[in-house]
C-alpha cells in the first residue's frame, strides 16, 4: 500500500451516515436527497480538510460547541445544490413584471418596494428581481426606491452572491436590453452586476427553518424557489406562513411549482398565471 492510499479517509459506514443525516436534520432541518455516493464524498473531503483519517473522530465532532456549529456549516455547503443562474424562472419573472406594474399604476403609487429572495444561492435569482423591478421602474415610476435581500443557509453562496462576478455561461439567459443595462464586463472573465443593481441588493446568512426570528420583514415581494424541497412536510408549510407574514398587505409570494405542499393560508389568494405558483397577499393590490 503506498502513503497516499494509506492517508485516505476510512470509508463511512450506512449507519453512521445515517446517524450524521438524521443529526444534520434535526440541527438545519433540511434533508438532502443526494445519493449515498455524493454524501459519502462530501464526508470524506471535509475529513481530508481536517486531517482525520477515522469516521469516529470526525462523528465525534459534532457536539455542542462552537466548532460543531462551523464544522456543520461547512458541511452544509458541500452538500445543498447551488446550481442557478439568471432568469432562471422567465413565467415567476414576469409575474413579478405585472405585479410591480399594477402596484405602481395604481395611485397613490409607493415611493418605495422591497423584496426578499429566500434561499438565493450565489445571487442570480435576487439580482434578476432587481433588474426586473429596476427596469420596470425605469419605465413607470423612474424615482422609485426599492432594495433587496437575499438569504441563503450557505456561506460561501453568500459570499459569491456579494461579489456579484459571474461567468459568461452563467448570464446567458439574460436578455439583451438587460444585459446591456444591468450588467458589466468584470476585470476578469466574465460580467459584474451594474452598481445601480448591486448597490441596492444586500445578502445575508439565514437558514429559514429559523425565519420567525429574522430580523427582516414587511416586504412586497417574497421570492422563495426551489428551497422547500429541502425541508420536511409540516416544516414547509410552517416556512410559507412564515414567509407570509414578511408580506405587507397585497404583497406577492411566489413558490416554486408544486412547493404550495396542499397549503392553505385565509390571507392569500392563488393568482391565475400560468406556469406559476404565486399568491397575493389580502388588503392591497387590486386584482386581476
Amino acid at each position: 500500500m503506498n502513503a497516499v492510499a494509506a492517508r485516505r479517509p476510512s470509508a463511512i459506514r450506512g449507519d453512521q451516515l445515517e446517524m450524521l443525516m438524521r443529526r444534520l436534520q434535526q440541527y438545519a432541518g433540511i434533508r438532502i436527497d443526494s445519493s449515498r455516493g455524493v454524501i459519502a464524498g462530501c464526508i470524506e473531503q471535509r475529513m481530508n480538510n481536517l486531517g482525520l483519517q477515522d469516521v469516529d473522530s470526525y462523528m465525534s465532532a459534532f457536539d455542542d460547541s462552537i466548532n460543531a456549529r462551523a464544522e456543520w456549516l461547512a458541511l452544509i455547503d458541500l452538500l445543498t445544490v447551488k446550481e442557478t443562474h439568471f432568469f432562471r424562472q422567465p413565467a415567476a419573472l414576469e409575474c413579478v413584471a405585472s405585479y410591480v406594474e399594477k402596484l405602481l399604476g395604481c395611485g397613490p403609487a409607493p415611493s418605495e418596494l422591497s423584496f426578499w429572495s429566500a434561499g438565493c444561492s450565489t445571487g442570480q435569482e435576487a439580482y434578476s428581481l432587481g433588474m426586473v423591478i429596476e427596469h420596470v421602474a425605469r419605465n413607470h415610476q423612474p424615482w422609485l426606491q426599492w432594495h433587496g435581500v437575499g438569504t441563503d443557509i450557505s456561506f460561501e453562496a453568500i459570499n459569491a452572491a456579494q461579489q456579484a462576478t459571474y461567468g459568461f455561461d452563467a448570464v446567458r439567459r439574460v436578455p439583451l436590453t438587460y444585459r446591456r443595462r444591468y450588467l458589466e464586463r468584470g476585470s476578469l472573465p466574465g460580467w459584474r452586476v451594474a452598481s445601480q443593481i448591486r448597490s441596492q441588493t444586500h445578502f445575508f446568512h439565514s437558514n429559514l427553518l429559523h425565519v420567525n426570528s429574522a430580523p427582516f420583514a414587511d416586504f412586497n415581494i417574497v421570492f422563495c424557489q426551489n428551497v422547500l424541497i429541502y425541508f420536511q412536510r409540516d416544516k414547509q408549510r410552517w416556512i410559507i406562513d412564515q414567509l407570509v407574514d414578511r408580506l405587507r398587505p397585497g404583497g406577492l409570494l411566489v413558490l416554486g411549482a408544486g412547493e404550495d405542499v396542499r397549503w392553505l393560508n385565509p390571507e392569500m389568494r392563488r393568482l391565475d398565471w400560468p406556469g406559476v405558483c404565486a399568491y397575493t397577499k389580502t388588503g392591497g393590490l387590486p386584482r386581476d
